[in-house]
């Protein structure tokens, strides 16, 4: 584990009366340049966690795309629909998504591919929305 991850995320899930937006947003950058693909599983544990709301998940998501790319697609389209469901647009994840798609097609759909075969598979939507871009 990380422990600067994990430093950077208690100042991200803090109340806004103990640090700024702006401070909040520096963490993030942080967080940017100091995972790397070791430190995935942390992340991904970070993004299921409860204290997250629309804007944390968003952000992890991000860096979880970056690194991690199509094999992460099922936990990102986690992410997407939890922030859905709150009325939360997602278009930073969602152009990161598209991106991947665009920069990995074939990898990108392979993996779509595979967890549209699945019949408990719970995000088609987002999967055939997504499998437009692996061109």
């Amino acid at each position: 584990m990380n422990n600067e991850i994990t430093k950077e995320m208690e100042i991200i899930w803090s109340d806004d009366e103990n640090y700024s937006v702006d401070q909040k947003l520096e963490s993030f950058k942080k967080l940017g340049l100091i995972t790397t693909k070791t430190d995935l599983p942390q992340l991904l544990e970070l993004l299921e966690s409860p204290r997250n709301d629309f804007w944390t998940r968003e952000m992890l998501s991000v860096l979880i795309s970056k690194l991690g790319g199509p094999d992460y697609l099922h936990q990102l389209f986690n992410a997407l629909k939890l922030n859905d469901e709150e009325e939360y647009d997602s278009d930073t994840l969602r152009f990161y998504l598209t991106e991947m798609a665009e920069l990995h097609p074939e990898e990108c759909k392979n993996v779509l591919t595979d967890l549209l075969s699945k019949e408990d598979f719970e995000h088609r939507k987002y999967a055939e929305w997504l499998l437009e871009f692996c061109k």
